[in-house]
């Protein structure tokens, strides 16, 4: 609203009492400075004049030597205010041989101002208080102050504040947080928006935060950063703020990947202890076209590395992403070993009942491992094409997790040039909403290189990282399960993830690893 001075002034007084003034030590006069309209400044004026020359008139004395009194008219002009509008009151003095260092204030402001200095004991200890802030209530309001120095004192003066409302609504009210700013993963260089919904009276200011430090002029409810690079990934926060309060929004955590299209996975490989009847599935999901996929059950050749107990016979078949089977496999084709040869593999033996085969897949993928009866098998997949831009983007396997050796266990391999940013995740909990009986209740992920040495870990997950399984299409972890997930940065060379469970419980897990483009 506009502002401008209406003076308060309690100024001269008729010549008999001047006579008498003259005699005692004069007080200091209090004249209070207040922003308002023109005409109510005169007006209040006009009205202060009269009550100090009426009180002078009637020479009324302070008890205390050299201390005049001046009484207040109780019908002035009160101080105009409105709700949400920044209000000053000030003070000058006049007719005055010291100026006041202090005063004694009472009465009650309106919510939202405040004397500065703030009194202490009800004592404002400065000779130029001011009276200051914003209105938070509509209403009448009335504070007298009374100012003292060293010639004396004057007698409280009211000053009466009449505040409107604001915008229809009686009361300021505090930000509300309507819509909660969400969590994000994006790669260097993506558009990134952050959004939300702020509720209050007055209006709100908004102050965008990353790690709890204002960004400078992020003040509006959305925050877009263009092209985001990795010194922008942190934690993102809106504070609001109006004359009743400040509200802070949940936090908005932004996960920025340096994606290398250079490196990718070219093979999983898992190891598991199967039960008569128990079946391994393993799942893998090609993106950006169609890769031809060498897929493997070692049993029988797995006695060359010294494993007795190995699967005599195991057998695979391979389902579509509705669940259709479209190929099965008992015992391998000799005319695949130049395929194993080529991607590294170890080889079979010519008729051996281990299983294998080729196809060429281009969506997602299941498969399952079994046998007629129990024993170690090795399951693997593998890219065997040229690198393009169809990649293997996502492989997974489930399992019984045991203890000692019988821990599940994949292994996967990172080829081509720089470190390649992947999410492991190692579900346990989720899967009983699946219908997944037996789910390992608190699963313990390790990742390890070939020296094995370990280079990742994680036994309950983060909620941090939710935006990043949006990203890749993972199902979406409950954020209090004590499922496990971690973000990693590998360098080319193999791998192995190894899930247990923790306390050496024993169940159901699944275990995934997602390529991050």
């Amino acid at each position: 609203m506009p502002t401008a001075a209406i003076l308060v002034r309690l100024s001269r007084t008729p010549l008999p009492v001047l006579l008498l003034l003259t005699l005692l030590q004069r007080t200091p006069a209090l004249r209070g400075l207040i922003l308002g309209s023109p005409p109510l400044a005169s007006t209040a004026a006009v009205q202060l004049l009269r009550a100090a020359f009426t009180a002078a008139g009637l020479g009324a004395v302070h008890s205390l030597a050299g201390a005049t009194t001046f009484v207040q008219t109780p019908a002035a002009n009160p101080v105009p205010g409105t709700v949400g509008t920044t209000l000053t009151v000030g003070f000058t003095y006049t007719g005055t041989p010291s100026i006041p260092q202090f005063f004694a204030v009472t009465g009650q402001l309106p919510p939202g101002l405040a004397f500065v200095p703030a009194p202490v004991n009800g004592t404002v200890r400065s000779a130029s208080p001011v009276i200051t802030g914003t209105p938070t209530q509509a209403g009448n309001f009335t504070v007298r102050v009374q100012g003292f120095g060293i010639a004396g004192n004057g007698n409280p003066v009211p000053i009466n504040f009449a505040i409107a409302a604001s915008g229809g609504g009686g009361t300021a009210t505090r930000p509300v947080v309507a819509q909660q700013p969400v969590s994000q993963a994006v790669t260097v260089g993506s558009s990134v928006t952050l959004s939300a919904g702020i509720t209050g009276t007055p209006t709100p200011s908004l102050q965008w935060r990353r790690n709890g430090i204002d960004l400078p002029g992020a003040t509006s409810a959305t925050l877009t950063l263009p092209s985001a690079q990795v010194s922008d990934a942190g934690d993102y926060s809106v504070v609001a703020s109006n004359s009743a309060g400040s509200t802070t929004s949940s936090v908005a955590t932004l996960i920025v990947i340096a994606a290398n299209p250079a490196a990718r996975l070219a093979n999983l490989s898992v190891r598991t202890s199967l039960s008569a009847g128990q079946t391994l599935i393993v799942g893998v999901v090609v993106n950006d076209g169609p890769r031809d996929v060498l897929v493997r059950a070692a049993g029988p050749a797995l006695a060359a590395f010294g494993l007795t107990s190995a699967m005599s016979d195991p057998r695979l078949d391979l389902f579509d992403g509705q669940g259709a089977l479209v190929l099965s496999n008992d015992n391998w084709p000799a005319s695949l070993a130049p395929t194993a040869a080529s991607v590294g593999a170890f080889a079979f033996a010519t008729g051996s009942a281990d299983a294998a085969f080729v196809r060429t897949l281009a969506s997602a993928h299941s498969i399952q491992a079994r046998g007629s009866g129990a024993g170690v098998v090795l399951v693997e997949a593998y890219d065997t094409g040229a690198p393009t831009t169809a990649r293997l983007v996502n492989v997974s396997a489930r399992n019984r997790v045991g203890t000692g050796d019988d821990l599940l266990i994949a292994g996967f391999n990172v080829s081509g040039a720089g470190e390649k940013p992947l999410l492991i995740r190692a579900v346990g909990p989720k899967l009983a909403e699946f219908g997944v009986s037996g789910a390992l209740a608190d699963p313990v992920l390790e990742i390890f290189n070939s020296s094995g040495a370990r280079v990742a870990e994680n036994d309950n997950w983060s909620a941090s990282l939710a935006p990043v399984f949006a990203t890749v299409g993972a199902f979406a972890l409950d954020s209090s399960s004590r499922d496990a997930a971690l973000l990693a940065n590998l360098p080319p060379g193999s791998y192995t993830a190894q899930v247990r469970g923790a306390n050496n419980a024993t169940g159901e897990a699944l275990i995934e690893i997602y390529e991050l483009k």
